[in-house]
């Protein structure tokens, strides 16, 4: 049965406009638009241009329905990005599903940190802690080829699309993928590690919007009580794992920079610690650097 807002024949045009009004019951206007147009051409296999430059054709009825049925899934909520199955994350394409956190662009902070603090180093030995769809230690092998890349994570499905993500970028020699709770399964001492932990308060999970909490992992999340509990256990494992000079980058949510601070100064007394703030202003990438000897 088609859906009742594609009805047959229809040009390309009148079905985008119902698809937006649909969509518009939950997205501003110009977001419906566009996301509208971006899953008719998901349908087709097509890109959004080739479907801009058809708007007076018709629709094939069999492409009519499975469009309607992209469409339901995004009125429902999922995360367009899982409809597609990709994201697009600092100038890379990712595939992204259920099994893994959408990498979202206020990480891309923490990147561009990573990559200006790496191109001053002759071979560093960089750790991803946490690495989810691969987005970070995948983005920083492309940018660094002198860089020995180790990326770990606790959960073997999200390995899975990191490892599809690194033969997709032509990177899975550059990248060692390890299956490790924090750095419990990686012996060699890093130079730059970088870490996108779940910093999500327990007792605010219910309160994120539907599309995060109902459909992105909740390991993925879940930051204990307060947000900070996977954060201060990283911590604890740091100064083992350390060389000197070493510098580790941590997201943070924005509201967290002062207990992140605390922690730190609580259980690394002997490092510098900074706050970074991203594009939008707010707190978001804890750096944390260890004193050279005779420094």
């Amino acid at each position: 049965m088609t859906p009742s807002f594609i009805s047959q024949p229809e040009t390309i045009q009148e079905i985008l406009v119902n698809a937006t009004r649909a969509l518009g019951a939950t997205l501003p206007w110009r977001d419906a638009r566009l996301q509208a147009e971006l899953l008719l051409a998901h349908a087709l296999a097509s890109s959004r241009a080739h479907v801009l430059a058809r708007l007076t054709d018709p629709l094939a009825p069999a492409s009519a329905v499975q469009y309607a049925a992209l469409v339901a899934r995004r009125t429902q909520n999922e995360p367009l990005a899982y409809i597609l199955g990709h994201q697009e994350f600092y100038g890379l394409d990712f595939s992204v599903d259920r099994r893994v956190l959408i990498p979202r662009h206020e990480t891309e902070t923490l990147a561009q940190l990573a990559l200006d603090y790496a191109r001053q180093l002759a071979s560093p030995v960089i750790v991803d802690v946490g690495t989810g769809s691969g987005a970070l230690a995948l983005t920083l092998a492309h940018h660094l080829p002198h860089a020995r890349i180790i990326a770990g994570d606790i959960s073997r499905d999200a390995l899975a699309v990191a490892r599809t993500n690194a033969q997709r970028l032509g990177l899975a020699t550059r990248v060692e993928f390890i299956e490790s709770d924090l750095l419990d399964g990686i012996g060699e001492p890093f130079d730059l590690l970088v870490a996108n932990l779940p910093y999500i308060p327990r007792e605010r999970l219910a309160q994120l919007p539907r599309e995060v909490f109902a459909f992105e992992p909740r390991l993925a999340l879940d930051g204990g009580d307060g947000g900070l509990i996977v954060f201060e256990r990283l911590l604890a494992q740091l100064n083992a794992h350390a060389n000197q000079g070493a510098v580790a980058l941590c997201e943070i949510s924005e509201e967290q920079g002062n207990a992140a601070l605390e922690l730190v100064w609580r259980v690394l007394p002997q490092t510098l610690t900074t706050v970074h703030r991203d594009l939008e202003g707010l707190e978001r990438v804890l750096e944390i650097t260890w004193r050279l000897e005779g420094k």
